[in-house]
C-alpha cells in the first residue's frame, strides 16, 4: 500500500513539473498586444505625396530662421575642383559665408537659401585698380548650412568652367559677386577679395 502511495506521489510530482515547464514557454507578455504594435509616425502625407514636417522639425526650422536674423554681412571664397574622372579641374566651388555683427559665422543648418552668382572678367582702370569687366556668368544655386561657406567642408555651389563664357584673351582670374537671400527677405551681397579662377589652367 505504501508503495502504491509513493508511486502516486511520484507521478503527481512529475506531472506538476511538466505543467510548470509548459507555462514558461507560453508566458503572456506583460505589455498589452496593442501597445507593442508599430506606432504611427508623426508625419502625414499630403495629397501631392510629400511628407509634412513634424512639429519638432518645424520648431527646429523656426529656431534656425531666428538665428539667421543675426546675419548682417557676408563674404565669399572659391576654389577649383575636379568632379569627373579625368585629371583636370572642371570648375569652381563657390562658398558663400554669412556673418553676424561681430564678424563671426552664423552657424545655421537646414534652411535653404537661394544664392545669385555673377562672375565678371577682371580689367584695370587708368590707375591700375582692378575693376570688373564683362559679365561671363550669371546663375543661381542654394545653400542650406553654414558649412557651405567653409572651404574645408564638402559643400558650396558648383560652377563649371564650361558655363563661364570666357575668351582666350581674358585673364585667368575674374571677379565674383554673390547675393544671398535670407528668410526675412533681406539680401546679403559679397565679393571675393582675391578674385576667382574663371578658366582652366
Amino acid at each position: 500500500m505504501n508503495k502504491v502511495i509513493a508511486i502516486l506521489i511520484m507521478i503527481f510530482a512529475v506531472v506538476s513539473m511538466g505543467c510548470v515547464e509548459e507555462s514558461r514557454d507560453t508566458a503572456t507578455p506583460s505589455v498589452p498586444a496593442e501597445s507593442i504594435k508599430e506606432q504611427p509616425k508623426d508625419t502625414t502625407e499630403t495629397p501631392s505625396g510629400e511628407i509634412e514636417k513634424t512639429t519638432a522639425q518645424k520648431l527646429k526650422e523656426s529656431e534656425q530662421i531666428d538665428l539667421l536674423s543675426a546675419v548682417v554681412s557676408g563674404s565669399v571664397a572659391t576654389m577649383t575642383d575636379n568632379w569627373d574622372a579625368d585629371a583636370d579641374d572642371d570648375g569652381i566651388i563657390v562658398h558663400p559665408k554669412l556673418n553676424d555683427e561681430s564678424g563671426e559665422v552664423v552657424m545655421f543648418e537646414g534652411v535653404e537659401l537661394p544664392v545669385k552668382i555673377e562672375i565678371y572678367t577682371a580689367e584695370y582702370d587708368s590707375k591700375y585698380n582692378r575693376v570688373k569687366g564683362r559679365l561671363v556668368y550669371s546663375g543661381t544655386g542654394t545653400i542650406d548650412s553654414w558649412k557651405d561657406g567653409n572651404i574645408f567642408f564638402n559643400g558650396g555651389i558648383k560652377v563649371s568652367f564650361d558655363d563661364i563664357d570666357t575668351t582666350p584673351s581674358d585673364d585667368d582670374y575674374g571677379i565674383i559677386y554673390t547675393t544671398t537671400t535670407l528668410p526675412d527677405g533681406r539680401t546679403i551681397e559679397a565679393k571675393e577679395t582675391f578674385g576667382c579662377r574663371i578658366k582652366t589652367e
